[in-house]
């Protein structure tokens, strides 16, 4: 793993979501964003954050609503990395751009941003991200072939044509560039067209690398996710 100081990794996890589609369909635990629902008696985000424990990273900022009043309530001590708070803003570009802003202005080291909400994420697909992007000393996301047959529709109740998969990926979580280059990108972009770092990044002229993830990194979004996260985790030996 990376250990000279041009190539420390810091990692911002963005928790400032309410999660309004996992609530909508939640029944037992209701106005608890995502982040927090649990898992093993333990929220989604103390899972996300163990992700990274045996990963050789320089410290953990985790992006939080203005109005969390979760975080506190829950033990987020003991492990290996020190973790930081940061405020969060209206959209996640606005807090991924807080959470840049809170490490010092001087640093230009790499950056992993990942969704709070991506807690199954393992441990090789970090590192193959890390090692690809510093061996090569580009930015790059963990990225996935779409499986599913993509169907178009302008009016969401018919389909216009069916999409060629075969150049189609999803996008993943983490993402790792510099900082400057993020921090300059989330500054100057256009913000209807930035769905994540990549993108902004994108809008730059760059070309991220893609790295090549798991199914298994699924993103929680509706409360039924929890029992799948559940299994897959199970299955790594996290819990």
């Amino acid at each position: 793993m990376v250990t000279d100081s041009n190539n420390q990794v810091h990692v911002i996890i963005v928790a400032a979501g309410i999660g309004s589609r996992f609530q909508s369909s939640c029944d037992s635990q209701q106005n608890i964003p995502k982040q927090y629902a649990l898992i093993d008696d333990k929220p989604v985000l103390w899972h996300t954050i163990n992700a990274f424990n045996q990963i050789d990273v320089f410290d953990i900022t985790v992006v939080l609503h203005p109005n969390d009043v979760f975080w506190p309530k829950f033990d987020f001590t003991g492990f290996k990395h020190a973790i930081h708070t940061s405020v969060g803003g209206i959209d996640r570009h606005d807090s991924v751009r807080n959470g840049l802003l809170s490490l010092s202005p001087e640093n230009n080291n790499w950056i992993l941003v990942h969704d709070a909400a991506r807690p199954c994420v393992s441990p090789k697909e970090i590192n193959d991200l890390v090692q690809t992007c510093v061996l090569k000393q580009q930015g790059g996301l963990l990225a996935k072939p779409l499986s599913d047959t993509v169907k178009m529709s302008n009016n969401k109740q018919t389909v216009a044509k069916t999409i060629n998969r075969n150049t189609l990926f999803a996008a993943l979580t983490p993402q790792m560039f510099r900082r400057k280059d993020l921090l300059q990108a989330l500054t100057l972009f256009e913000a209807d067209s930035i769905t994540d770092e990549s993108s902004a990044l994108e809008a730059q002229g760059q070309q991220p690398l893609m790295v090549m993830g798991k199914s298994s990194n699924i993103k929680i979004t509706e409360f039924e996710d929890l029992a799948l996260a559940q299994f897959i985790l199970k299955q790594q030996g996290r819990i």
